[in-house]
């Protein structure tokens, strides 16, 4: 069956379809068209394709530990470290496998970053013969870099996970740069980051406030100017230093047995660390990365002002981030309410009532940890330093509505909170994201919710006002703030003032990000905490 459009066909057609009135025509294809293409066709015999490797056959269940709700450490080697938690939900023959690579020298340079990560992308590409047949058998597989390394996920059934997690790893023993792949990858790689500065001026005050608070990040046009300087030949070099350094943290959930589990990565390890010629090599646990965090201090307010990279674009933005904590029980749940109780009058008070932009929003920052508060205007109305303002104004009005809340209404808060917490995951990817979480982060708290779901119903609300004048209410001793203002078309004099202007007392004018970073203490990290990594 042949389908061709053409605007060449207008008033030659004979048929009109009854809905949509479109005129079409179809035609018998004639003996001697059909004589012509038989007469071209190649000689190769027609041939059933090729059989799929990752059907899966068997679809029983193992046998789990019904004690089993939280991970354990399965097994750890100088290579790897093994994360496994059984099937005591689901009861579906289905597994989730996460496997982070951990290679020092990823992010040490821009140059690195980039490499790293036409390295990942090459690799998904190499990967594209597998990547239909495992689709239609239900296996779904990712390759990404990350803060540490690279990253490989994989969700399905588990029957023949193991075949396509071996497939995966054989491409990386055996990778080769392939000169045309790699131009078409770099052509990519090269556009995105060109098309950065098209980005939504909210998504370029993300970008900033990830830039100034992160410990290892680089510059978009420093990153840009590395892939328009590498080729073939620079990811050939740097790859045996990438893998040079390598270690694996893994987890394994969901319909496999500890023995397979332990299978499975001694095979991985035989692979990448252990054959005769391999490029990876055990990572010394003094080189361990850890993402690490910018510490504010208490009492000031740091803000960035910057031009919108795309100077048509007339919105301006404010990202206006209060840092307050680094991981603790009694103060995550405190948070966590107060940004529930607060984010409706927010979007209400900014949104409807002063019509500040469409983009408004109030929510929770986690990094690596450190918790906070994050208002996003995006608005045309007003200049971000304006809208900095707006917010200010809106937390003093909203002081007054957290000492006026009933305490019928703080509970009914409370036990929504609640109920959100104590919301069954739907499937083992909902689970596994949670419990990675705590792995990756190295917090290991793999009770959290239950924990604080017992904090929750014992919170007072004059805890959560202490809380908020301490830590939220304008001027509050304790707080930290971090304002992130891009300016756009309509407010370009609005930020050429405030650059010039000499910064308000308790403030301090970002001009150097890295110098910034460079000069600020950081949060500790929970990698590698004391205890934490024993079996």
């Amino acid at each position: 069956r042949i389908f061709w459009e053409s605007k060449k066909f207008e008033g030659q057609t004979n048929l009109t379809e009854p809905w949509y009135g479109t005129s079409y025509s179809v035609e018998a294809v004639p003996p001697s068209i059909i004589q012509k293409w038989v007469e071209k066709a190649p000689v190769e015999d027609l041939h059933m394709p090729k059989p799929n490797i990752f059907l899966p056959s068997d679809l029983s269940l193992k046998n789990a530990e019904k004690q089993a709700s939280f991970p354990c450490m399965l097994r750890k080697t100088l290579f790897s470290r093994v994360w496994y938690k059984p099937d005591t939900m689901f009861f579906t023959p289905k597994a989730y496998i996460k496997m982070d690579f951990h290679c020092p020298l990823s992010r040490s340079s821009p140059e690195s970053s980039v490499l790293t990560d036409v390295f990942t992308r090459l690799l998904m590409d190499y990967l594209n013969d597998y990547a239909y047949d495992a689709q239609v058998a239900g296996l779904y597989y990712g390759v990404r870099p990350n803060d540490t390394g690279f990253q490989i996920t994989m969700v399905g059934y588990n029957d023949k996970m193991r075949t396509l997690l071996e497939t995966v790893i054989g491409k990386i023993a055996e990778f080769e740069v392939k000169a045309d792949r790699f131009s078409v990858i770099k052509e990519t790689i090269t556009k995105e980051y060109e098309n950065f500065k098209f980005r939504q001026p909210y998504q370029q005050a993300f970008y900033y406030c990830s830039l100034i608070l992160e410990e290892q990040t680089w510059a978009w046009d420093e990153e840009l100017a590395a892939v328009s300087q590498i080729e073939a030949s620079d990811l050939e070099k740097f790859l045996p230093h990438l893998l040079g350094k390598t270690f694996i943290e893994s987890y394994f959930a969901g319909n496999m047995e500890p023995g397979a589990v332990k299978g499975v990565m001694q095979h991985v390890e035989d692979i990448l660390f252990n054959a005769p010629v391999s490029l990876c090599k055990a990572l010394p646990s003094s080189q361990h990365l850890t993402k690490r965090i910018v510490k504010l201090e208490r009492g000031l307010r740091y803000y960035y002002p910057a031009l919108c990279l795309n100077h048509q674009d007339e919105n301006s933005c404010l990202l206006h981030y209060i840092q307050i904590h680094q991981d603790d029980l009694k103060k995550n749940v405190l948070l966590q309410l107060l940004a529930l109780v607060a984010k409706q009058p927010a979007f209400h008070q900014l949104r409807s009532v002063e019509q500040l932009g469409y983009i408004t929003m109030l929510r929770q920052k986690n990094d690596s940890g450190v918790r906070g508060l994050q208002f996003i205007i995006q608005s045309t109305v007003k200049d971000p330093a304006n809208l900095d303002a707006r917010v200010e104004a809106f937390l003093t009005m909203f002081e007054g509505t957290l000492y006026q809340m009933p305490v019928t209404e703080f509970k009914s808060n409370v036990n929504a909170l609640i109920d959100m917490k104590l919301e069954k995951y739907k499937n083992i990817r909902e689970e596994s994201a949670f419990f990675w979480g705590e792995i990756s982060e190295g917090t290991l708290k793999f009770d959290r919710k239950e924990v604080e779901v017992a904090a929750l119903r014992d919170l007072k609300k004059e805890e959560l006002i202490e809380f908020f004048n301490n830590h939220v209410k304008v001027n509050a001793p304790q707080k930290k703030i971090l304002s992130i203002q891009v300016y756009g078309g309509l407010h370009s004099s609005e930020y050429e003032k405030i650059v010039h202007d000499e910064p308000q007392p308790n403030s301090y004018q970002i001009t150097d990000i890295f110098s910034f970073r460079r000069s600020r203490p950081l949060y500790g990290s929970y990698k590698g905490g004391v205890g934490q990594m024993k079996l």
